[in-house]
């Protein structure tokens, strides 16, 4: 299947100002976990005026966003711009984005407050967001409800705080396009399950791999980090539903396919509700 009338969007902004660019040649490769490591992307874009350049270079804008779709437009990325660089290349001027999400508040967000006594889990989650300015609550399912049973001091480093009551949950926290998400490992988004099949753009055969099950298939904006797939392929033995793990997208905006490859694990999961943010 061929994925028709594709466009794209990248949004450059700092606290004053947003630079959309969306008739220039752009590349992009991006790379999301359902860990806790912020994800990675980078971007080449051509012919820049020299006048965005030089505030790029002078590290003016600060974020990035790309959107993209087939019909209408939907973000993929949401992240930090972290490193810049322009090369020449006979009469083409290419910038190189080093981009991460997440970035600013994984390294220093630190808490240092007193906790109530009766406090959640879910609670102490929602006060260490709060100490990580750049990311707003996504979703946030804690499925332990214990209750403190006194007051408690909280002082560290947030990051560290949040994987230890992850780890007690059984569950998986990260940060997806500037939200904070908390997964318990047998639930999954409530969004729509995507179908993966040869006619809805699955590229050649799944393959098992020791992290789970490797699939590829263009690129498909519905694809999130804790969301569910069915899995519908020529070979019977793979057909099912699916949680993804891990995520790419590529595409270059000068012509070839756009891809995304996903790393998905089977099980029994269950939706997080509605309510559940």
């Amino acid at each position: 299947m061929k994925q028709f009338g594709r466009q794209w969007q990248v949004a450059i902004s700092n606290d004053s100002e947003t630079l959309i660019i969306d008739s220039l040649r752009v590349a992009f490769e991006i790379d999301k976990t359902i860990n806790d490591k912020p994800n990675p992307a980078t971007f080449q874009i051509w012919n820049l005026n020299r006048n965005h350049i030089n505030q790029l270079l002078s590290q003016s804008f600060k974020k990035i966003a790309l959107s993209v779709g087939y019909q209408t437009l939907r973000q993929i990325y949401l992240g930090e711009i972290t490193k810049v660089k322009v090369k020449r290349d006979n009469l083409d001027f290419i910038l190189f984005l080093e981009c991460s999400d997440g970035h600013q508040a994984y390294t220093q967000s630190m808490a240092q407050t007193t906790l109530k006594s009766g406090a959640t889990d879910e609670d102490i989650i929602k006060s260490l967001q709060q100490t990580m300015p750049t990311v707003q609550a996504g979703t946030i399912d804690v499925p332990n409800k214990r209750k403190l049973p006194r007051g408690r001091v909280l002082n560290g480093d947030s990051r560290e705080i949040i994987s230890k009551i992850a780890k007690n949950n059984n569950a998986d926290w990260s940060i997806q396009d500037g939200n904070l998400v908390f997964l318990p490992r047998d639930k999954v988004l409530g969004d729509e399950v995507v179908l993966l099949s040869q006619e809805t753009g699955m590229i050649n055969s799944p393959e098992q791999t020791d992290d789970g099950l490797e699939l590829s298939c263009l690129l498909n904006p519905a694809l999130q980090i804790g969301g569910l797939v069915e899995v519908r392929s020529i070979l019977d033995y793979f057909n099912g539903q699916y949680k993804i793990v891990k995520l790419s997208h590529q595409g270059d905006g000068l012509g070839g396919d756009w891809v995304s490859k996903l790393t998905v694990v089977g099980g029994k999961f269950e939706k997080v509700k509605s309510g559940e943010k």
